[in-house]
């Protein structure tokens, strides 16, 4: 295998192999005499880390030394510290244990004595990932971007990239495969590309850089059972190239594409606070290469086992969408569920994911034998709901709804469209009426009104109390094309929304 590769940091004009107008001293000329001297400095790693080089032939004890990357939080070296004639001391820059870190955008680094004088100081550059900046050579006055050396000679010769690369393993038949490596190089990379070669197809394409010295590249959807031949090349400025495998492109490696699992795009319930005995019905989006042969809902009520579990099969006249109901359910009624999707091929996947370790444990949150992990909701007794919307009005509008016989105060309930950051907190002293309505104009402009419009391309609204529990929410409100951008309930309070033709802003909503 070749090295780990390291990116090009583009400094001070800094645009090829290196001139010697780069190879510039950071340091004061009363400084470079110092036996003692900041020599590579590494600012990307796990951890940072600093290397002071001894320019004598005698061991030199630096106990009670400081460093730090600022005059103030120095860190004081301990008892026993000893830099070895012409070597080396590597000081591991930990933020827990040393008090400051290295910013891989650039700063400066400071060494004192004993005395509390300054010993020796740089200013480093900004540094991806597998680049050091140090003395060309030890102990010398010229600095530039290299390939890290740590407790070793620092080098300027020009070496080939090195390259960090995983193998291509689980490329599946549903979904495209991100692949992502480390490549980088002191002198600068041209280029880094991925080799393909599967059935009478071939290609040789560039991976995009993505910051901190990592290429990536989406493979493309292949088909199951395929066979794909790959390799990755990276290429510095100078032509020099390091492979993986280190083997090719004579030897190269290869995966065999499998039968990916069902994939679930899309579950929406038509209410996730539901009233009493109001219908839950499922909406579910699924998606299978091979094709989708079932989908089924389990649910469980109150604290009943996994094992007791009720089955509803959905139906579907596509293979990508499938619907269900779990019929509604008494006030206060805790409802646990989870779904599970087959192939052709008698493949499962589940929703939530379900995920395990290498011998089948169950590693994730969400374990289907186990009820108290199911995503769940419990049925509430209705008090104020979303009543009617407008989304394309001069104002848009919420109206809300007292379900009850008595007044309701609802000062610091709140709404909010898809964003909840832009919540709309409803003022103190703010009373529905028994069976009565507040309406609430989003005229996107501040002040007593909402921050936010509401779109007519699709808007989530919610409402939630005074004790941040969700009273409410219409999901996916989406208008005709045409329409004028009002819906509501078929009668205030009623499970069953409607598009609407006649406002009824703050009065009874009419059943079209």
């Amino acid at each position: 295998m070749k090295k780990i590769a390291y990116f090009l940091i583009l400094v001070l004009g800094f645009t090829g192999c290196l001139k010697d107008e780069d190879l510039s001293s950071p340091l004061k000329s009363d400084e470079s005499e110092s036996p003692i001297l900041i020599n590579e400095i590494y600012s990307t790693g796990d951890p940072d880390w600093v290397e002071l080089f001894n320019s004598t032939n005698e061991d030199i004890d630096i106990s009670g030394y400081n460093l730090s990357d600022s005059p103030e939080g120095k860190y004081t070296l301990p008892s026993g510290t000893i830099v070895p004639a012409n070597g080396y001391y590597v000081f591991m820059v930990v933020k827990a244990d040393v008090g400051f870190s290295l910013s891989s955008a650039g700063e400066s680094f400071y060494l004192w004595d004993t005395e509390d004088n300054l010993v020796d100081n740089v200013d480093f550059p900004a540094l991806d990932d597998g680049i050091s900046y140090g003395r060309t050579s030890d102990g010398g006055e010229m600095w530039a971007t290299l390939s890290p050396t740590q407790g070793a000679a620092n080098s300027n010769e020009n070496f080939a990239p090195n390259l960090t690369a995983n193998l291509i393993e689980g490329v599946n038949d549903n979904e495209a495969y991100s692949y992502t490596i480390v490549a980088s190089d002191a002198d600068g990379l041209s280029s880094v590309k991925l080799f393909l070669e599967y059935g009478n197809n071939v290609s040789f394409t560039d991976m995009a850089p993505i910051g901190g010295g990592a290429y990536k590249i989406n493979l493309p959807i292949f088909n199951e059972g395929e066979v794909v031949s790959y390799y990755v090349v990276a290429t510095d400025l100078t032509d020099k190239k390091t492979y993986f495998p280190d083997t090719a492109p004579e030897e190269v490696e290869d995966f065999t594409v499998i039968d990916g699992l069902v994939l679930f795009e899309d579950v929406n319930l038509s209410n996730e606070n539901p009233a009493s005995l109001e219908d839950i019905d499922f909406t579910v989006t699924v998606y299978d290469k091979s094709g989708v042969d079932a989908v089924r809902l389990y649910y469980v009520l109150d604290a009943e086992i996994a094992d007791n579990k009720i089955t509803v099969d959905l139906t579907s006249l596509d293979g990508l969408v499938w619907t269900g109901t779990i019929p509604g359910q008494a006030d206060g009624t805790k409802i646990s569920y989870y779904l599970i999707a087959t192939d052709n091929a008698g493949l499962k996947s589940y929703y939530p994911i379900e995920e395990y370790d290498e011998i089948d444990n169950v590693i994730s949150d969400f374990d289907h034998d186990d009820e108290t992990t199911w995503p769940s909701l419990t049925v509430k007794p209705l008090t104020v709901v979303i009543n009617e919307i407008l989304g394309a009005g001069s104002p848009d509008f919420v109206e809300l709804y007292n379900v009850t016989d008595a007044a309701i105060n609802i000062s610091g309930y709140k709404l909010h469209d898809s964003d909840p950051t832009e919540a709309y907190t409803i003022p103190n002293g703010t009373i529905i009426p028994a069976h009565g309505y507040f309406v609430l104009d989003c005229t996107g402009d501040g002040g007593l009104e909402t921050l936010w419009k509401i779109s007519s391309s699709g808007e989530d609204i919610t409402l939630i109390d005074n004790n941040d529990e969700m009273l409410d929410r219409l999901l996916e409100l989406n208008w005709p094309l045409g329409h004028i951008g009002l819906v509501g309930r078929e009668t205030d309070g009623s499970a069953v929304w409607e598009i609407k033709t006649v406002e009824t802003k703050g009065t009874a909503n009419i059943d079209e």
